[in-house]
């Protein structure tokens, strides 16, 4: 029998009701999924017994780790509490509060369920407060599943126009190509075009989005300089902006991205870490644009699970840890640690591969050369990183299959995961210099 002949059964009667036979095509595999029942730490087990090294952890969500003491009794103690959606209850007041004094610029924020969602409030406020339409964005950056922003992530470069000037592509079928179209597409870490593009846009464009630090496509920080360009490029044009920091709040540091570079968007959205995995998603900013989407003044913003009493308690519990720096300070050295590990081994075996790394997050490019923009990062080598992964996921290390992807540890990855990790690494590198 096989080591996960549970997994393939239920794929098996999965498959049949389910698409794929899972929520999310990118939990799929072949020749089946796993399936789990239980998570502690670094580590997961699937419905066979077999332990897994979780270094997807949500996407980054679960930064404290599977289980977290702190996090799970909260949760457990607003469920016992009977409270669930639908009504206000104070412990919200607490997590905002927190979270605004931990992020320090914004004023005021509020709750909703996912960062797709949080991304919709962001762009009607920005398109009511400018009576403007068009949404600018950046190549690589990822806001969910939206037709007007699911625009020029995962594409073909050679398909894309030069960098001054970009051609919208659409991400999946059934996208409205009017939508798509009209999408301003900017390079990234290039201040020079995009200044002259938004200049050139400026009396059109109602947003300007961004991850602040591109993780949907490995992990390449933003420069100061070029979010400081962003940043006046918006002020010269009444252009709002926004920092998409979902993935990168509380998490490369206790302000997100924001702190590290300096620069203040108008508005910014957060969520994966600040509940350690259940859902949840804030958008924050300032207090005018906030204020649009109260009752009747503009924007709409309403949502059964808005504010969610199990989430909220979650984020309560989660987002004081989280502000006091020690969880980010620790997943930078953890993370340095495992890049320096992972150069010297691909240097060792032959392999041009490198690590990055930044807060919790990290990822591995197969090329030489500096990664900087999409383009630069689509240069890796999808062979290499899927003979890499292949290996990892024989050593039950869990792995996704986008070569431009991203990675994670969490505050639960203690010594025995780090050291799976590194020989993990030895044996996957292995494989890659024999593919060769």
């Amino acid at each position: 029998m096989s080591r996960f002949q549970k997994s393939s059964d239920l794929f098996e009667r999965a498959s049949k009701i389910v698409p794929a036979g899972v929520s999310s095509n990118t939990r799929a595999r072949s020749p089946h999924p796993f399936y789990f029942n239980r998570a502690e730490g670094a580590w997961a087990w699937d419905v066979d017994g077999n332990r897994h090294l979780d270094i997807i952890m949500g996407n980054g969500a679960v930064l404290l780790g599977h289980g977290h003491e702190a996090v799970r009794t909260a949760a457990a103690e607003a469920m016992s509490s009977g409270l669930t959606c639908g009504l206000e209850s104070p412990i919200a007041a607490d997590a905002i509060e927190t979270l605004l004094a931990a992020a320090e610029w914004p004023d005021m924020a509020r709750f909703t369920n996912t960062g797709t969602e949080a991304v919709q409030h962001a762009l009607h406020i920005a398109r009511y407060a400018t009576g403007r339409t068009r949404i600018a964005k950046v190549e690589g950056s990822y806001h969910g599943w939206s037709d007007e922003v699911f625009v020029s992530v995962w594409i073909d470069p050679a398909k894309a126009g030069p960098v001054g000037d970009i051609t919208p592509l659409p991400q999946f079928a059934g996208q409205r190509s009017d939508l798509v179209a009209e999408t301003l597409v900017l390079p990234f870490n290039d201040e020079k075009t995009v200044a002259e593009t938004i200049d050139r846009h400026g009396d059109d464009i109602a947003a300007i989005i961004l991850e602040p630090t591109l993780i949907d496509v490995g992990f390449i920080p933003g420069r100061a300089s070029f979010l400081q360009a962003l940043r006046d490029a918006a002020d010269r044009n009444g252009i709002v902006l926004v920092f998409d920091e979902l993935l990168t709040g509380f998490n490369v540091a206790v302000g997100g991205a924001a702190s590290l570079c300096g620069v203040k968007p108008d508005l910014a959205l957060y969520g994966k870490a600040i509940a350690n995995g259940l859902p949840i998603a804030a958008i924050a900013g300032r207090e005018d644009l906030m204020r649009m989407t109260e009752p009747g003044k503009g924007p709409a913003f309403v949502g059964t699970f808005n504010g969610h009493a199990v989430s909220v308690a979650a984020a309560a519990a989660a987002l004081p840890i989280l502000a006091t720096g020690d969880v980010q300070r620790e997943m930078n050295r953890r993370g340095a640690q495992l890049k320096e590990a992972f150069n010297a081994l691909a240097a060792e075996h032959g392999v041009p591969g490198q690590m990055v790394t930044g807060g919790s997050h990290f990822h591995w490019y197969f090329c030489e050369g500096a990664i900087a923009d999409f383009r630069s990062a689509a240069r890796t080598d999808a062979d290499a990183y899927r003979a890499f992964t292949s290996s990892l996921s024989d050593s039950r290390v869990l792995t996704l299959a986008n070569p431009l992807s991203h990675h994670a540890i969490s505050l639960g990855h203690g010594d025995e995961a780090c050291e799976a990790l590194v020989d993990a690494f030895a044996t996957g590198l292995k494989a890659v210099s024999r593919s060769a």
